[in-house]
């Protein structure tokens, strides 16, 4: 890209939003609150705004902004209110804005076919090959298989049913101190629902019961393993041929859990789709943000995934850079 633009990328997931602004050999950095904090679209228009202040003053140049954002559901982002947001902060340039599975793809893998696993509060599954094709990302309610939240919810229904069988242990010990008396759990669940984040942070106890030798704990983070390698297999059969090998990386704070969810993802994996080939990511989906904002780093098949608008115009057209 022209030496003469600010970089902005913006990760904006169900947990935290991320932005880093790269120019030259400067760079500045923002987090702010994430999908379920607020309005999602001021969310990422604070994120650009407090990244370009921590970047410092510069010359008057464009910026080139690239968001990946969770909630679209693979349907395409309206960018009118992030677009007014930016035009709002006296800046001019260009915004592109796709889905948060093609910034993952994009940090991961980069602009070679395969799969990349997005697996942090929810979890999508992004394939490239002679088309594309996205498994899962249906959200907490519908889906998000094998995700934090399908974890921390799992855990949390064992406990009720050791809780129905008179039994006490560490689970059920675990869910009380952290949602409260397990008998008045369902009102106040129905009273005032934890966001999918909540639930999703409650994982990372379940890991540590399964680390420590809670057998059932152990058991819902091999069950998660396999419900994405089942997302993996079933969004490569869709894309058609990918190549002798399917590069097939994973990406999130959920493959933090390491061999609690790696082993049984690779075996499960392995035994769905032979030709799969883990391999680490490259980067995260910020860094996916970052190549998003220069259109030239995208693919063609996920830049016809990616909306693009000028943030000069003031009549705002909503164009898909590539058909």
């Amino acid at each position: 890209m022209d030496a003469d633009v600010v970089r902005v990328g913006v990760d904006l997931g169900q947990g935290g939003c991320r932005a880093v602004a790269r120019y030259g050999a400067r760079t500045g950095h923002a987090d702010t609150g994430g999908f379920w904090g607020a309005d999602p679209d001021a969310r990422v228009v604070t994120a650009v705004r407090d990244a370009l202040a921590d970047l410092g003053p510069v010359a008057d140049v464009p910026l080139a902004v690239g968001v990946g954002m969770t909630g679209l559901n693979g349907q395409p982002p309206r960018v009118d209110p992030i677009r007014s947001g930016l035009r709002d902060l006296g800046r001019r340039g260009t915004l592109r804005v796709a889905d948060d599975s093609v910034t993952a793809y994009l940090g991961a893998l980069g602009p070679v076919p395969g799969v990349v696993v997005a697996a942090g509060t929810g979890v999508v599954v992004l394939a490239v090959g002679a088309t594309v094709a996205r498994a899962d990302g249906w959200g907490a309610d519908l889906g998000d298989r094998g995700s934090g939240h399908w974890i921390g919810r799992a855990a949390i229904r064992l406990a009720l049913r050791d809780h129905d069988r008179g039994r006490s242990g560490p689970l059920l010990e675990a869910v009380t101190a952290t949602f409260g008396p397990v008998e008045t759990l369902p009102a106040r669940w129905r009273d005032r629902p934890p966001t999918p984040e909540v639930v999703a942070g409650f994982a990372t106890t379940v890991a540590e019961l399964a680390r420590a030798g809670h057998p059932g704990a152990r058991r819902i983070w091999e069950r998660a393993g396999r419900l994405i390698a089942e997302s993996v297999t079933a969004a490569v059969r869709r894309t058609g041929p990918v190549g002798p090998e399917v590069p097939v990386a994973g990406t999130g704070g959920l493959f933090g859990a390491g061999d609690l969810l790696i082993a049984p993802f690779i075996a499960a994996l392995r035994a769905g789709l032979p030709q799969a080939r883990p391999v680490p990511a490259a980067g995260d989906p910020l860094a996916g943000a970052l190549a998003l904002s220069d259109g030239s780093a995208v693919p063609a098949p996920l830049a016809a995934l990616t909306v693009h608008v000028d943030l000069a115009k003031v009549d705002i057209v909503e164009e898909v850079e590539h058909r």
